[in-house]
């Protein structure tokens, strides 16, 4: 009975194994494709702003609007399939994390995508997404003023990669001139910040409601905000083969593919591995910009596209191995 026992424990281990190493390939591929998605997603908005020259407001609004219904749809589907049957209390009862989701709408969601789709309207896509990938760095600042401590020497290493980085591109390593439109810089720097606010703000109220709860209705909250001012029913679109090809790539496939690809990887993955992994993100929108677009970009964009990536990477990898605390 022992040696039968052994035998079943060694059998367990190896189905255990396996599974263990499928599930590491099938949720890096997984993810993987989300931020090819997402780089599609980026290069959908600089055709339908450069080559079809739809107007920057009415084609955030509109996506806005679109992503956030159909996160909401999505997030209640995956609940209905998914084992979580507890009742999800409404997020409308709470006046706190009302005021919560109202901040992060405005100054994390709708700063960040105008900005960002702004400085894609300035410069391309992959540029306008390296810069917004600066709110590691942000964040790292912010985290270390907050707590009134010094940069350790990799954090510090990380901050000088992506400052040199950020001058490499906006100057192509010329002190005297801008490589790049002095709009494309500031709305890729208020990206960058934006998208710091977008990460930092809703913690909590996501790990309450869940992040497509939260992030369908910030997203629907500021298409809404932004249509108050913009009036996109007033501009007259063609609905033309080429329109609707790049707001489906907009869409459907930055959005929908996108998160559902994303959020299914991070479930068969640890939290940190998954988030090291999204860090793909710019470097799979440099390639589609340049290879579907024909972006070009010269020796300078690459590398500083090269030194703030590589920041964002090591500086992720260096805070998984980081000791806790407790440990230092």
């Amino acid at each position: 009975p022992i040696l039968e026992l052994d035998i079943y424990l060694q059998r367990g281990t190896l189905i255990m194994n396996a599974l263990e190493k499928r599930n590491n390939v099938v949720g890096t591929v997984c993810i993987i494709l989300a931020t090819l998605c997402w780089g599609l997603s980026g290069c959908s908005g600089q055709y339908l702003l450069h080559d079809l020259s739809l107007p920057t407001p009415v084609v955030l609004c509109i996506r806005q609007v679109s992503a956030g219904l159909i996160l909401i749809v999505l997030d209640k589907l995956f609940r209905q399939k998914g084992k979580d049957t507890q009742p999800r209390p409404s997020i409308w009862k709470s006046k706190q994390d009302c005021k919560t989701l109202l901040f992060f709408s405005l100054f994390g969601i709708c700063l960040t995508q105008f900005s960002f789709f702004m400085a894609i309207y300035y410069a391309d896509s992959g540029t306008a997404t390296v810069l917004q990938y600066l709110s590691t760095i942000i964040i790292l600042i912010v985290t270390c003023i907050q707590q009134r401590i010094f940069p350790k020497r990799e954090e510090l290493l990380a901050i000088l990669a992506a400052v040199a980085g950020t001058f490499v591109i906006s100057t192509g390593g010329r002190f005297n001139q801008l490589a790049i439109s002095g709009h494309a810089l500031f709305f890729g720097i208020v990206c960058a910040l934006a998208y710091s606010t977008y990460t930092l703000v809703p913690g909590q109220i996501v790990r309450t409601y869940g992040s497509k709860y939260i992030v369908g209705r910030g997203m629907l909250i500021s298409g809404i905000f932004l249509s108050i001012f913009v009036r996109p029913w007033t501009y007259h679109l063609e609905l033309s083969g080429q329109v609707l090809l790049g707001f489906c790539g907009l869409i459907l496939i930055g959005t929908a593919a996108g998160s559902t690809l994303y959020h299914f990887g991070a479930s068969l993955l640890p939290p940190v591995k998954a988030g090291i992994i999204a860090n793909f993100d710019p470097v799979s929108s440099v390639i589609l910009t340049a290879v579907l677009l024909g972006t070009k970009f010269t020796a300078a964009d690459l590398v500083g596209f090269v030194l703030i990536i590589s920041a964002v990477f090591l500086l992720n990898l260096y805070w998984i191995k980081k000791p806790s605390p407790k440990q230092e």
